[in-house]
């Protein structure tokens, strides 16, 4: 059906990647950048707690809208739309006069971004349709080189005199984007993507593959929330206060060799064999992170990092693929469950931390990490005893 398009699928892949990327170094500033924030606008702690909330609530919002109505947008428009006005809201924010204006800007920018991510991966499973594993692990790749370099550029910023200019050189980023996309002839998905009514919402919820995929995203998603939120803070228990500041970046860095390697293995391996076997040596991992100190423990961390990193991609993969004539629609429920558990856990191991301490709290994760492998193996073991179902 793509044959006409074949030639030009590496350059879809490489311009959606770049997006994401750059769209992952702007996640990244957020949290470096408080500090900053704090001391230009005098913002208080309860304030900028709101920073990251802010960034999210648009974004899956617009994500989960636009993946619902995939397959009845002109792709070309909504994507070139999305592009500019990403690049756009961040420009604005290097001139942003208060801290009110910046919360509001990037809402905006979060919607924004929701119109490109809902579409990208369903543009790319309808190029790829022979290898989504290889290409949605090179996708989160992508995201995390992107995720490793967000710090880097607050600091070359400070640096170079102020935060400012970090949204300023991220806004000349997605440049090359918005050129490719008006270069580029988009591929026509209207006889593949279905328009989503209302009698397939469970038509494709129904499917084993998207519930189970989707359940696992979401306590796996509070597997990494946990991380990314409270790793740094409990190995100041164990490590030096400089030396903790660095696990979360040893953790990130991780994720870039790890979707490489699971980029040629998944589709010779299996979607699902491949996370069952990555949750189980994760959760292993994670737990000798809880018990060790010095060196070792950040040696865990990357190997945890390793690890994690194909869980995301390659469940989003098992479950496009279940529906793959629904991927905009796929896309929007099984990213959207990882950016919920993202949102919900987090706050809950807060709680926690508050009433026992930071120990309980991050043992925590150990417990999501086994909910998260049970859950693929009531997947597996209930396709398996459905046995094999055309995908849709």
């Amino acid at each position: 059906m793509f044959a006409s398009r074949l030639s030009e699928r590496g350059t879809w892949l490489v311009v959606i990647c770049w997006f994401v990327a750059v769209d992952a170094v702007g996640l990244q500033l957020r949290g470096p950048l408080l500090a900053s924030l704090e001391a230009e606008f005098g913002a208080s702690p309860a304030l900028l707690g709101l920073v990251a909330p802010a960034g999210t609530v648009g974004f899956v919002a617009t994500l989960l809208v636009m993946g619902s109505v995939a397959g009845r947008l002109d792709i070309g428009r909504a994507m070139r739309v999305g592009v500019v006005a990403v690049a756009v809201c961040v420009a604005l924010l290097a001139f942003v006069p208060s801290f009110t204006l910046y919360l509001g800007v990037l809402v905006l920018r979060g919607v924004a971004t929701g119109v490109f991510r809902a579409l990208d991966r369903p543009v790319l499973s309808h190029l790829y349709a022979d290898a989504r594993g290889r290409v949605f692990n090179l996708y989160d790749f992508a995201w995390a080189v992107g995720a490793t370099l967000g710090p880097v550029l607050v600091v070359a910023a400070l640096a170079a005199g102020s935060w400012r200019l970090a949204y300023g050189v991220l806004a000349v980023g997605f440049v090359p984007v918005a050129v490719a996309l008006w270069r580029l002839d988009f591929p026509e998905l209207s006889g593949v993507e279905r328009p989503l009514r209302l009698a397939d919402v469970r038509r494709v919820l129904g499917r084993t593959e998207v519930t189970g995929a989707s359940v696992a995203l979401f306590v796996s998603g509070g597997v990494e929330g946990g991380l990314f939120t409270w790793l740094p803070y409990y190995a100041r228990t164990v490590l030096p206060s400089s030396t903790a500041s660095l696990t979360l970046s040893v953790l990130v860095l991780g994720y870039i060799p790890g979707r490489l390697v699971y980029s040629r293995v998944a589709e010779r391996v299996g979607y699902l064999p491949l996370v069952l076997a990555l949750t189980a040596g994760g959760t292993v991992v994670l737990v000798g992170v809880l018990t060790l100190a010095g060196t070792p423990l950040l040696v865990a961390v990357f190997v945890l990092g390793v690890l994690l990193s194909g869980v995301s991609p390659t469940l989003t993969a098992y479950a496009m693929s279940a529906v793959p004539s629904y991927g905009g629609p796929a896309n929007a429920v099984t990213t959207g469950s990882v950016y919920f558990g993202l949102a919900v856990f987090p706050p809950v191991m807060g709680v926690m931390l508050e009433r026992r301490g930071i120990e309980a709290a991050i043992s925590l994760l150990p417990v999501l990490a086994t909910l998260t492998g049970v859950c693929l193996v009531v997947t597996f073991v209930a396709v398996r005893r459905r046995g094999r179902v055309a995908p849709i």
